[in-house]
């Protein structure tokens, strides 16, 4: 059973769970979810095929082989959300992995695919708080690729300087991907977890833990973070 108050390193998952190569729609393994808001998936395409449209937006995240949207190809390391409504033909090469993370869209928008452009100009953008952080407060910046779904789905990419924040719970669901450094984490039961340049892991709502980077990182990231009620 895995262990959510973890973060999961989504390669090792997704090479050593039950899992086989098909159909983009069935060959899939569901992660565990807080509720029914966000579907966490690992998904093994194989071949090809047509997918008719839906109302989720869903991010597709490539963690080994190349996939294709409509005669575009995504690349290991490489990331695109699918809006809602949006009808495509997809192929993927044999040993495909992807992760996919989808939210319902309650509001009609433009068929169509977003990629995640890691080269994008980026911004600088908000600090963690500082009653979160010992030590500096680091200097963050981010290139945003999309925002749907009321404004809790979205993505991007984000870099920050060192820094290190205290344990702290998360209310939401987030996907990274390293493109540059290395991070540890420290969760709730002490368990000390680093993650480097090319690794893809997930941290679920209702983890808890710290984060500590020793040089600058650079991440894609997916986040789905619910309206508060």
């Amino acid at each position: 059973m895995l262990d959510m108050q973890r973060a999961l390193d989504l390669k090792a998952l997704a090479a050593t769970c039950p899992l086989t190569a098909g159909d983009y729609i069935t060959a899939r393994y569901a992660l565990p979810v807080t509720d029914g808001a966000v579907q966490l998936e690992l998904v093994a395409p194989q071949g090809n095929g047509h997918v008719d449209a839906v109302d989720k937006d869903v991010f597709l995240f490539v963690l080994n082989g190349q996939f294709s949207i409509n005669g575009t190809s995504m690349f290991e390391g490489q990331g695109s959300k699918v809006n809602a409504g949006t009808t495509f033909e997809w192929s993927a090469t044999p040993g495909t992995r992807l992760f996919a993370m989808g939210v319902t869209e309650t509001e009609k928008g433009e068929p169509g695919v977003v990629a995640i452009d890691t080269a994008a100009v980026m911004s600088p953008s908000n600090p963690p708080p500082a009653e979160y952080l010992i030590g500096p407060t680091p200097e963050c910046q981010s290139a945003p690729a999309w925002r749907s779904c009321n404004g809790q789905f979205y993505g991007g990419t984000w870099s920050a300087t060192p820094y290190f924040r205290k344990k702290i719970p998360y209310v939401h669901d987030e996907f990274m991907y390293l493109l540059d450094g290395c991070v540890s984490f420290v969760n709730a039961a002490g368990e000390k977890q680093t993650f480097k340049a090319g690794d893809a892991f997930l941290i679920c709502r209702g983890a808890s833990c710290s984060w500590e980077s020793l040089g600058v990182v650079k991440k894609i990231y997916g986040i789905f973070r619910p309206v508060e009620l």
